[in-house]
């Protein structure tokens, strides 16, 4: 926080000196620092620094779209009603594509964000790259994220967590800058379950891509139930988890681990077999375990679209890691090299006219 406190004093006073694109890039880092202290910190023991830190986050991140040349709108999604009659929204971030300014609508991308992460981090996992391929890249926190929780204190997570989902589907295909026949999902870690299970109920986007999909959360992730075990240092992580998905953290910490796990990841289940869009499914080779990148090969296995493709990252790529923590530059191209491949069978072929899915 000390560090975030410094470089955005400094990129006032570059911005001040009339040195506009220092101060941008200042502020994003800036941003960076209080992002690495918001998403360490617990916040039942810390909620004033929880706060504090992410409205540093937000006001960094709001400045470096401010001074960039790069075109990041910050946008406010409707949230499906809940039958209650109460008007939510998710907050998010939209970056337009970089080609030339012409008003046609542009092939899209939404980023689904991991447990851990929030709508900002869509600059590095894909924004700043697919801006200057020609995509727009839209990105939200959703029920269940930590930004949601801040923002909507009473907006939780329900069931498998599709009415968020969807709700951003929704808001990004009445865009009129949105081009709805090259519309592309990619989700990444718990995104990648979210991913697989929108392919699964809604047949909208153009193409999905799951770095990694899950048949079932729970599974994958049942040793958070041994955390309990661990030194009592460990025991924030939980704390943050159980805040974020609205389990009683006062109750036995040996009981929450067992709801976050069974009760609410639990929910998180996906049948494969009935999705019929063009789906990519991604994996490190180490991807959370063995049954991280078991349930993996097996959802592409299982999965019924009929142009289905999967992309194992080894570690002797420089990629053997969860979601290619370790290699982003190599997942980025995986990402929109698909993307791109599905984009030309969809148009018909200068050498003679073929049509694909």
């Amino acid at each position: 926080t000390r560090e975030a406190e410094r470089v955005c004093a400094y990129a006032e006073a570059l911005h001040n000196g009339g040195h506009t694109f220092s101060a941008a890039n200042a502020f994003l880092r800036a941003y960076t620092y209080y992002r690495t202290a918001h998403l360490a910190t617990d916040p039942t023991n810390y909620p004033k620094e929880l706060i504090a830190t992410y409205e540093g986050l937000s006001e960094c991140y709001a400045r470096f779209g401010e001074l960039s040349d790069i075109q990041a709108e910050a946008i406010e999604i409707p949230l499906r009603s809940d039958g209650r009659g109460d008007a939510q929204h998710l907050h998010g971030w939209f970056f337009h594509a970089a080609r030339p300014a012409d008003e046609t609508p542009k092939p899209t991308l939404l980023w689904l964000s991991g447990a851990e992460s929030i709508a900002e981090d869509v600059y590095w996992w894909c924004a700043a790259e697919g801006i200057r391929r020609g995509f727009n890249v839209l990105a939200a926190d959703l029920p269940g994220d930590t930004a949601t929780r801040i923002e909507n204190p009473n907006v939780l997570i329900e069931g498998a967590g599709d009415r968020g989902v969807l709700s951003v589907v929704d808001y990004a295909l009445a865009r009129p800058d949105v081009d709805a026949d090259a519309f592309y999902v990619y989700g990444i870690s718990m995104g990648g379950y979210r991913a697989g299970r929108l392919a699964q109920i809604d047949n909208r986007a153009t193409g999905i891509i799951a770095n990694a999909p899950m048949l079932n959360a729970s599974e994958v992730l049942a040793a958070v139930k041994d955390i309990h075990k661990a030194p009592k240092e460990a025991h924030g992580w939980a704390y943050r988890m159980f805040w974020q998905y609205g389990v009683n953290a006062d109750q036995k910490l040996k009981t929450a681990l067992e709801e976050l796990v069974d009760g609410v990841w639990g929910r998180f289940v996906v049948d494969p077999s009935s999705i019929s869009v063009p789906f990519l499914t991604m994996a490190g080779e180490n991807e959370l375990g063995h049954e991280g990148i078991r349930q993996a090969k097996e959802f592409h296995e299982t999965c019924g679209s009929r142009a289905k493709g999967l992309r194992i990252t080894t570690a002797a790529e420089g990629a053997g890691a969860h979601c290619q923590l370790d290699n982003f530059p190599l997942a980025r191209q995986i990402v929109f090299d698909w993307i791109e491949d599905r984009m030309h069978e969809r148009t018909p072929s200068r050498r003679g006219g073929r049509h694909g899915v």
